[in-house]
């Protein structure tokens, strides 16, 4: 096998075995001697990679093995590597490093988020690695080499192609496309990305799939930056006819299938389906049948012809040329593809069965017992397990001067709503994992931790003093606002309370219940001050009554005024939006307790906007009230649709609208403690 130099001491090493459409490519870096490996691929590509490496560099010079993310396509063949006696030091992100220790490699690691994103090497050669979260693992990242310009892109700017050419040509963009609308989860996503990439001076890409572009760089990082694809699809609408009819978007599918499976083979496919082709683009140019009976005509024979698998490379595509073009989606999708999706789920049902029937097993009375006290995220005590714990260590015997220095501390994610809104419920649980991680670092060994309900964490501290917790409080707001190990920069809103202080007020309501009251209140003082705050002081009698946050939607001053100012004087906190765009940024960042919403809003209306609040998990459980001058049987039924039960409309009784919002506030608290 021949090695390709791609740059002057950049190397390819990879084989030109192509797995049902998928090509893999290793690359190597040699710099004064010492050899970098990226992406060194699978157990399937070993010996010729292995191979092929000896031929450029003696293996003993090879110091680091550069992965982009944890994939077997990428990974599975290190641990041969190092039973082949290599020694080197394995660069990575440290979420990719939790995943591929379970691989069997035992080499040290170099984790480039500890290390300001770059290593450099022993010539003072600086390789700079550019995040790239969720395209598509939350730890993924790339490789840009300073002084080569090369980019080593890891996913992205692979493709899926059955026919393999090393340097990208012409017909690389639909190659591309098809594998990033299969791969990539939204254009939210990929689209800073590429705008980052725009800046850079790229000489050179160079992906783990496909081919290597040399040309035309800035050209395919914009169509990528342009692409709409994934589970989060945003689709405009378009106009069929100026786009050639359904000849002209059946011309959009042959061309991809071309570019993907080959012309020769696309051509032998459409052979007994009357239409006629340009002979290099795939563009109709005539056919037999009319426009709606060509759209279905097409998938249905290549179906015969070539069977499902062509049709699922294409299916994302065909979905949101459906979407854009008010076409219906062919019936063949739904029939066969629908079919082999549930054959897939009653599969992964049989395994699940099969899982909880081994884990009944296994499990004896007394695990089950401690794993209902335990967070399945955390492995952490629960709330329940805290509150009786504390109720035990500081109601049943003891003197109260052994109350001096025993302290708590809330820690409180101020941001998480945002984190599940882009990113999912997996990831706020990562971030709560990671937080977890920190805080045992920070704290000391006889301080116990606890999950509470939400994305919070109790820190028990027996034996240290409240100006000792709020030295402790602020070191470890600073190190989750500095940490980098996170999706995003996340900040924390923090209660501190003594038991000292606590004493007095206590009474028949008990210590614990006290304690715990009043740690709860001050997160939420931190969090109404803007969070990435420690409160450690506050009127203890606050903590029994729980203020609540509004959110009032109005394009009416007056209107929006008048209810925030009763509001406030109630002691509640609001927050008011002039339009329901700027709302559904307020929601995302303040997570209100409740909304109080016009219908006829600039923008979108107050229908959309409780819509769309429904599509996420962190905000569709939040009470949504309407107060319209809009009121009438059509308007009653849509809002009765979209589940709001209190409709009132202008000009209404103050008192019947607070006493509403009053009992759907302590309904929320009692239902779901969302700080």
């Amino acid at each position: 096998m021949r090695n390709i130099e791609l740059s002057d001491g950049i190397y390819w090493v990879g084989s030109h075995q192509n797995s049902n459409g998928l090509q893999c490519n290793p690359y190597l870096l040699i710099d004064q001697g010492i050899g970098v490996l990226f992406d060194p691929g699978s157990i399937l590509d070993f010996e010729i990679v292995y191979e092929n490496l000896k031929k450029v560099i003696p293996l003993e010079r090879i110091k680091y093995v550069v992965l982009h993310h944890q994939d077997p396509d990428f990974c599975s063949a290190v641990p041969m590597f190092e039973k082949e006696g290599l020694q080197f030091t394995v660069v990575t992100h440290w979420r990719v490093q939790t995943i591929i220790q379970y691989y069997g490699i035992s080499s040290p690691y170099y984790l480039i988020d500890e290390h300001n994103f770059q290593l450099t090497l022993p010539s003072g050669r600086e390789l700079q690695f550019v995040p790239t979260p969720y395209l598509h693992f939350p730890g993924a990242f790339t490789t840009y080499d300073k002084e080569s310009k090369v980019l080593f892109s890891s996913d992205l700017f692979g493709a899926f192609a059955t026919h393999f050419d090393f340097y990208a040509g012409e017909d690389y963009i639909e190659k591309m496309k098809t594998f990033h609308e299969h791969y990539m989860p939204s254009n939210v996503v990929l689209r800073p990305v590429m705008e980052n990439f725009l800046l850079m001076d790229i000489r050179m890409i160079a992906p783990q799939h496909g081919s290597i572009i040399k040309d035309n760089i800035k050209g395919h990082i914009k169509v990528l930056r342009d692409l709409d694809c994934g589970a989060f699809l945003t689709v405009v609408k378009k106009n069929l006819k100026k786009s050639g009819g359904y000849a002209g978007i059946c011309g959009m599918v042959l061309k991809r299938l071309a570019a993907t499976y080959g012309e020769e083979d696309l051509r032998e496919a459409l052979i007994g389906l009357e239409i006629t082709t340009s002979e290099q683009d795939f563009e109709i140019i005539d056919y037999s049948y009319d426009g709606i009976e060509l759209w279905e005509k097409l998938f249905d024979h290549v179906f015969s012809k070539k069977g499902i698998k062509w049709l699922l490379a294409i299916e994302p595509l065909v979905k949101r040329l459906s979407i854009e073009y008010d076409m219906p989606f062919p019936a063949i999708f739904q029939s066969q593809l629908w079919s082999v999706q549930q054959e897939s789920l009653i599969l992964k049902e049989e395994l699940l069965e099969l899982k909880e029937i081994n884990e009944r097993l296994e499990k004896n009375i007394e695990q089950t017992q401690g794993k209902i006290m335990t967070c399945p995220v955390t492995g952490l005590y629960n709330e329940n397990f805290f509150k009786e714990y504390l109720k035990t260590e500081l109601e049943e015997g003891g003197s109260t001067e052994q109350f001096e220095n025993k302290c708590i501390l809330f820690i409180s994610v101020d941001n998480i709503a945002r984190i599940k809104y882009l990113f999912g419920d997996a990831e706020a649980d990562e971030v709560l994992k990671g937080i977890v991680y920190l805080l045992s670092e920070l704290k000391e060994e006889k301080d116990l931790l606890f999950r509470l309900d939400g994305f919070t964490i109790a820190c028990f501290m027996p034996a240290t003093t409240k100006d000792q917790a709020a030295v402790l409080g602020e070191t470890i707001r600073n190190e989750i606002r500095t940490s980098k190990k996170f999706v995003e920069e996340i900040t924390v809103s923090m209660g501190l309370a003594s038991l000292a202080e606590c004493l007095p007020e206590a009474g028949a309501k008990g210590i614990a219940e006290t304690i715990y009251s009043v740690a709860a209140t001050r997160v939420r003082i931190a969090k109404s001050k803007g969070g990435n705050l420690l409160a450690k002081e506050s009127e203890i009698e606050s903590s029994r009554d729980r203020e609540g946050k509004v959110l009032i939607v109005d394009n009416d001053a007056t209107n929006r005024e008048v209810l925030k100012n009763f509001l406030s004087n109630l002691k509640y906190t609001v927050i008011t939006a002039n339009d329901g765009e700027e709302a559904l940024e307020l929601v995302e960042r303040e997570l209100p307790d409740l909304i109080v919403s016009e219908i006829m809003l600039p923008k979108i209306d107050g229908f959309v906007l409780c819509e769309k609040l429904l599509l996420h998990t962190a905000t569709k459980d939040i009470p949504f009230l309407i107060v319209s001058n809009l009121k009438n049987e059509d308007s009653v039924k849509r809002s009765l649709s979209l589940g709001i039960e209190h409709y009132f409309q202008k000009p209404y009784m103050m008192t019947e609208l607070v006493g509403i919002i009053k009992r759907k506030i302590r309904e929320d608290e009692r239902n779901e403690d969302r700080y």
